[in-house]
């Protein structure tokens, strides 16, 4: 436990030695922006000139439990409006009754887009690729993916804000019968409501559905919570679990953000 505390201390005071500069010589200090924990990304984007890492850890609980980490994020704010991104590769666990087996998934780059452009609404657009690096037995795609994204925050009341959100991909997978990679397109959206109960925690509820070529509707619902621990440290946790029978198994996820 004592060491755990001195790492936690190292953390904090580093991730907060930007914020100190700042403001002594004036400037605002950054301010942190997580695209963790949910279906949809944040509106918001990294700090410019500031690099944001976010960390966590995922385990689903279906007919066959899985658990996937570090669940890397880094965010290099370019300009107030623009970041770039990589994402992965995560460590992934899978537990049939067979026997464990143990791989590495596809890292994926891109950029978001996005900011306030009126009174209470903000709005992001992201383009990510995947490459196809990942563990051949599913835990990576046979070619690369792409996938978009567009946020939209309303905040209506105080506190309150309405997330809506459509997603766009194009998956490539193996088919089972021949064998060949064959593409599909998948979309869906999610609808997002977050209620900022104090200054540093806040509290989320969601809904969201996908579709594909070859899929029913899948529904899922969730919520989670995050809590800024300092100016430049966020931790959340959530919970999500499928309505319909092909949506994903209940899955519990854990995780930070730390703004450098």
């Amino acid at each position: 436990m004592c060491a755990r505390s001195v790492l936690l201390s190292c953390v904090l005071t580093l991730a907060g030695t930007s914020a100190a500069a700042s403001a002594q010589d004036g400037r605002l200090p950054p301010s942190l922006s997580s695209d963790r924990v949910g279906f949809a990304n944040a509106t918001s984007v990294a700090a410019r000139e500031h690099l944001t890492m976010e960390l966590g850890v995922r385990a689903a609980f279906g007919d066959t439990p899985e658990a996937a980490l570090p669940s890397l994020s880094l965010r290099a704010g370019l300009f107030d409006w623009l970041e770039a991104r990589v994402r992965g590769p995560d460590g992934v666990g899978r537990f049939p009754a067979s026997g464990a087996l143990f791989g590495v998934s596809d890292p994926l780059v891109g950029l978001k887009a996005g900011g306030r452009f009126a009174d209470g609404v903000a709005m992001s657009f992201d383009w990510e690729v995947s490459l196809p690096l990942g563990t051949d037995g599913g835990f990576g795609a046979p070619e690369a993916m792409l996938f978009t994204g567009l946020q939209l925050d309303w905040t209506f009341w105080g506190p309150l804000t309405l997330t809506p959100h459509v997603v766009a991909r194009v998956l490539a997978v193996r088919d089972a019968a021949s064998g060949e990679t064959v593409r599909l397109f998948e979309g869906g959206g999610s609808l997002r409501f977050t209620w900022l109960a104090l200054e540093v925690l806040g509290l989320w509820v969601q809904s969201y559905v996908l579709k594909s070529e070859t899929s029913d509707w899948r529904v899922a619902v969730g919520g989670g919570l995050f809590w800024r621990v300092d100016p430049n440290v966020q931790l959340d946790a959530s919970f999500d679990a499928g309505v319909t029978e092909e949506a994903i198994p209940p899955t519990a996820i854990a995780g930070t953000t730390i703004l450098f």
